[in-house]
């Protein structure tokens, strides 16, 4: 059965991968979704260091767009990417960049209320 979508937004994270990529992504992202606050965590230039990117999407009502799918910009090469949020959701991110990457399961984690599943997201 599935669960009514929720206002709560998707947690979404993305890592190992070049910023430009990175931004390919939340583009996307933002075009299909509402970016309640996006943000760059740039640590010190220590090379042991690496930049995360975050954002939260409100999906609710949103089932991903094959428009913006065909304008979706290719990425170079792998981005690793964490969605947090309400199963439903969550999966309706994830539909979202089935439609214009490819994605890879990494592995995922159910709470009580929520889901944390882990993607990569490599070019096709």
């Amino acid at each position: 059965m599935n669960a009514a979508p929720t206002d709560h937004p998707v947690t979404v994270t993305l890592s190992d991968c070049t910023d430009d990529d990175a931004r390919r992504v939340l583009s996307f992202l933002a075009a299909e979704f509402s970016d309640r606050s996006p943000t760059q965590d740039t640590p010190g230039s220590d090379s042991t260091n690496t930049t995360v990117w975050t954002a939260e999407l409100d999906v609710a009502g949103g089932e991903g767009s094959a428009s913006s799918a065909s304008r979706a910009d290719g990425i170079g090469g792998s981005v690793s990417l964490t969605a947090q949020g309400a199963p439903h959701d969550v999966a309706t991110v994830r539909k979202a960049l089935e439609a214009a990457f490819a994605v890879e399961d990494a592995g995922s984690v159910s709470g009580d209320q929520e889901i944390e599943c882990q993607f990569r997201l490599v070019p096709r």
